[in-house]
């Protein structure tokens, strides 16, 4: 955790690509001595079902993705550094090793529980999730064209704004303050109404009362937060709509 605001969004993606290079490396050699090439087949993805008739297709993957034809991992998991370049291909690299690495910890888990802690897999799931949603922003023609002009490494030494709207905005902060923190409760709450709440399992129980108790101050110091808006915006329009009928 940085304890500082979102930097420019090329800055904010340096850090992203910085953590996540980091943990594949950490989970590559916690696996190691449990898993290796040819010592198990480990299915990343099947091949594509055959049309009646002809033989079984592979699937159409990444060429950072090190499967065999049929889907099965054919080299172990990579340790060395993707490097520091914001671009679609950095990303792209990061969700396949995620892909293979949680593919091979789902296995190892399986086989010799205890080997990988049980957040690792869902730290994994979010990564190539995640690097889906950047490899969507930096493909977007404004953006590819503005980091064609102006790369974005840890050299670069001016502010690296980007061409992202709102809601790309909004995505990148997420993913930037979630990093690979461990989500142990979390609440979501729409704008129907409807409250939806989901802890970690094991997290439930009395001994965990003060996480509980922080986890509730958040939620309704949020929704009082929202509520004092919403009572604003409300006073607002109606004061607004009486001056209105009132000059009429």
């Amino acid at each position: 955790m940085t304890a500082r605001k979102m930097p420019a969004p090329g800055h904010a993606l340096l850090d992203i690509i910085g953590d996540y290079d980091q943990f594949l490396c950490s989970v590559a050699n916690e696996v190691e001595d449990h898993w290796k090439p040819g010592k198990t087949l480990i299915q990343v993805r099947p091949s594509v079902e055959p049309v009646p008739g002809t033989a079984a297709q592979p699937h159409v993957t990444s060429p950072h993705r090190q499967t065999d034809s049929d889907g099965t991992l054919c080299h172990g998991l990579r340790k060395t550094s993707v490097g520091d370049l914001v671009a679609e291909a950095t990303f792209d690299e990061l969700r396949e090793r995620a892909v293979e690495a949680e593919a091979v910890c789902r296995d190892v888990v399986m086989n010799e529980d205890g080997v990988v802690e049980d957040t690792t897999g869902p730290i994994l799931r979010r990564i190539y999730r995640n690097c889906d949603q950047i490899k969507g922003l930096l493909r977007r023609e404004a953006v590819r064209t503005h980091l064609s002009e102006r790369p974005v490494t840890r050299d670069s030494t001016e502010a690296a704004e980007l061409p992202l709207t709102a809601d790309e905005l909004i995505t990148l902060r997420k993913v930037w303050e979630i990093g690979l923190e461990t989500v142990v409760m979390q609440t979501v709450v729409q704008l129907d109404g409807d409250i939806v709440t989901r802890i970690q399992t094991g997290r439930e129980t009395a001994a965990n009362r003060s996480i509980h108790d922080l986890h509730r101050q958040s939620v309704e110091s949020a929704l009082a937060h929202w509520q004092f808006l919403g009572k604003t915006l409300a006073e607002f329009l109606t004061s607004t709509l009486k001056g209105f009928l009132t000059r009429r």
